[in-house]
């Protein structure tokens, strides 16, 4: 009995996350009644779970793991960096993952470091895809610096793994590549990553450039870290302001289903390839 639990659980995660990255992409929102269904599916599948296993293991740690994902999310949202969807989102995958186990697939500790991770490298290579794609704007911001960064970065990185055993210079090489990258995602999201958007297609959450002034120079809408507001967008519309520059971004929500993949599949593959490495 327990094995259909689990394998709805697995299918009902993915299709909701994956429903979420469609909505994401398309249109740079996610609907909350995808959210509230992860939520609420979640907390009950654990309840039933516990209940058909006699056990409330899978329960005892669930307010951790809403701490720490929930937290972790809502903390980003509050910096400007995520959108109220990806908070709503993370509250439910803490529905699901509770174990403390790292090696478990429904370990929250497992499924937030494989979001910072394969979340981590969605989000780089989306960046550099972007920038490649606007190469001829992207080029007229690189400075000399950038190209010695890139340079010092690369050779550091061959000289680690030809030197350093493993899994020591995956892992370092790892964090050299991140360092070279954040200045390259400096540089794009800082430069490139800004769009004008008609009033009228605006939607809750979108971040603007900067403050919002009337003919007069008068701030009719303030650039806030947490997105434009129902109201904000009234106010615009009352001002008879056509159109405002936006500051976009790429959709995250399919960086977090891949950390959620990756964890429903594999576990824990940075603990693995550590001990592996140990025991050998």
């Amino acid at each position: 009995m327990i094995s259909y639990l689990v394998l709805f659980i697995f299918v009902l995660v993915i299709a909701l996350m994956g429903a979420a990255s469609y909505t994401d992409i398309r249109t740079r929102e996610v609907p909350d009644f995808i959210s509230y269904i992860l939520i609420a599916g979640g907390f009950f599948m654990s309840i039933i779970i516990s209940i058909d296993t006699y056990s409330i293991s899978n329960l005892e740690f669930m307010p951790l793991a809403v701490l720490v994902l929930f937290g972790f999310a809502y903390l980003m949202y509050v910096l400007g960096q995520w959108g109220g969807g990806d908070v709503k989102l993370m509250l439910g995958l803490s529905m699901v993952f509770t174990s403390v186990n790292l090696y478990s697939n429904f370990s929250f500790i497992a499924l937030f470091i494989n979001m910072m991770i394969f979340g981590g490298l969605y989000g780089i290579v989306g960046t550099v895809v972007y920038g490649l794609i606007k190469i001829k704007r992207l080029i007229k911001f690189v400075k000399l610096y950038d190209i010695a960064l890139v340079a010092v970065g690369v050779a550091a990185i061959i000289g680690v793994l030809l030197l350093v055993p493993p899994p020591f210079s995956f892992l370092f090489a790892f964090s050299v590549f991140l360092l070279v990258s954040m200045r390259y995602i400096y540089v794009v999201a800082n430069n490139l990553m800004f769009i004008d958007v008609h009033v009228n297609k605006l939607t809750e959450g979108d971040w603007l450039a900067d403050d919002v002034k009337d003919e007069s120079g008068k701030v009719v809408v303030k650039h806030k870290p947490t997105g434009l507001e129902k109201e904000d967008i009234k106010k615009l519309k009352e001002h008879g302001i056509k159109t405002v520059l936006v500051k976009i971004g790429l959709p995250f929500v399919p960086g977090l289903l891949i950390g959620v993949l990756i964890t429903l599949v594999f576990g824990n593959p940075l603990l693995q390839l550590i001990a592996f490495n140990v025991y050998l």
